[in-house]
């Protein structure tokens, strides 16, 4: 009976492990495979790259010839590349396996032509969470954005803590990649920061083309003197279908939020003026009598010096003259 039992379970696990592996979702049909997606999208990056740097005036045009040489070379069609994005967007975990796959492929071609890729991306990153200039940034260093009801919006939220100070300056930093077939982007991110005199200050700027962007932020008077309470930010695309313009995502890559403290006052510097006797002694004032260079050298306190210098010999020439004086008394005496 107990092995009957056991044989039983073992059955039973057997069934669901191939009943669960049966319901495992499949690849659509006509959605490229994860390698074949990770070279497409390869190739798709170096050509944006290559139609920025042709500088063919039309940049729009430029990219659009580009891309379509990409698809030509993988044999695929713009629908089948379009497809696929969508698949791999709404699957994120996928996506982002493939992308950081993608990012070091990239990096490594760059490096090939002797450019470093990431250096250009993020000029902040070699920087930590600790100095006066620190990289506080404790999300995702990427992030995707679709025109989307889901996913049109990233968003974050950092509170201020111990290591903040006031008059705290800071950097949002992040580079952008479109993913799209020539028409205008209409992207835009607010960065907001709230003080604790319930000050709210915001920088908004327009995101176009693929490329490093910085909203900095520094305190002036009067809230230069107030803690920072926390800070929001967000990155947004309008909404529409994909049969109105197409396909557009945005990647936004490297994301960094730089911390500078502001610079110390130096307190322990001493005005030389109050302290330099000689320059008090030495340089008269100029309503006063001009002085020469010999009533100066005589007002300087290394004269004392030379003073008693000068008084040894007369002493000798006194003390052999009064011996003098005796000799002669007691000639005249004898």
């Amino acid at each position: 009976m107990m092995r009957m039992g056991n044989a039983s379970a073992f059955l039973c696990l057997s069934l669901l492990c191939f009943f669960l592996m049966g319901c495992k979702p499949k690849r659509p049909k006509g959605i490229l495979s994860e390698g074949k997606m990770e070279k497409v999208m390869v190739d798709y990056h170096l050509a944006q790259g290559m139609a920025e740097a042709a500088n063919e005036g039309d940049l729009e045009a430029t990219r659009y010839k580009y891309i379509q040489a990409v698809f030509k070379k993988h044999h695929i069609t713009e629908a089948e590349f379009d497809s696929s994005l969508v698949y791999y967007f709404e699957h994120s975990e996928k996506f982002f396996e493939i992308y950081k796959n993608v990012s070091l492929k990239v990096q490594a071609q760059a490096e090939k032509f002797g450019v470093d890729a990431r250096a250009t991306h993020n000029q902040y990153s070699h920087l930590t969470n600790q100095g006066d200039t620190a990289n506080i940034w404790t999300d995702h260093s990427n992030a995707c954005i679709i025109p989307n009801r889901l996913q049109n919006i990233y968003q974050f939220t950092i509170s201020s803590d111990s290591t903040f100070q006031k008059g705290d300056a800071f950097i949002w930093h992040f580079h952008t990649q479109y993913i799209t077939q020539g028409f205008d982007r209409e992207t835009y991110a607010v960065f907001t920061l709230q003080y604790d005199n319930d000050s709210v200050v915001s920088v908004t700027q327009p995101i176009r083309g693929n490329n490093n962007f910085d909203l900095r932020f520094t305190p002036t008077a009067p809230l230069d003197t107030v803690m920072l309470r926390k800070m929001n930010g967000f990155v947004f695309m309008p909404t529409f279908q994909p049969n109105e313009k197409g396909l557009m995502v945005l990647l936004l890559q490297d994301i960094s939020m730089i911390r500078m403290h502001p610079e110390k006052k130096d307190t322990t510097a001493v005005d030389s003026t109050s302290t330099d006797s000689l320059l008090h002694d030495t340089l008269p004032a100029s309503s006063e009598k001009r002085l020469t260079p010999l009533e100066i050298r005589e007002m300087q306190q290394h004269d004392k010096k030379i003073n008693v210098t000068k008084e040894k010999p007369l002493r000798n020439y006194n003390t052999r003259r009064n011996q003098g004086n005796r000799k002669v008394r007691r000639r005249y005496q004898l």
